[in-house]
């Protein structure tokens, strides 16, 4: 059995600029496994303090993170707002709801 509850997709984008010189948006997808942890209170309203709003931590290994900035994740798209190292083998990610992806 998997030690893994979850998976995730991590999304990296790229600039790419034309001939023009109109730069354009270029997304690239993986999935990944993950565990789910939840937000503390005390780090919730931490966060709050200074305007984040945590929605989620996730765990994953350290070699399938390779600093994307998005994240889906239980169908909605999230922005990584922390990104704990003090593991050898795993990485916590904090998401927060990505601005401007509210319906």
């Amino acid at each position: 059995m998997s030690m893994w509850a979850a998976s995730c997709i991590l999304i990296s984008q790229r600039i790419k600029r034309d001939e023009f010189g109109v730069e354009t948006a270029r997304e690239t997808s993986r999935k990944v496994a993950c565990n789910v942890f939840s937000v503390s209170d005390a780090a919730y309203y931490a966060a709050a303090t200074v305007g984040i709003h945590p929605e989620a931590v996730l765990q994953l290994r350290k070699a399938a993170y390779q600093g994307e900035r998005l994240v889906e994740f239980e169908g909605r798209r999230l922005s990584v707002e922390r990104v704990d190292r003090s593991s050898a083998d795993f990485v916590r990610l904090t998401l927060s709801e990505a601005v401007g992806d509210r319906g």
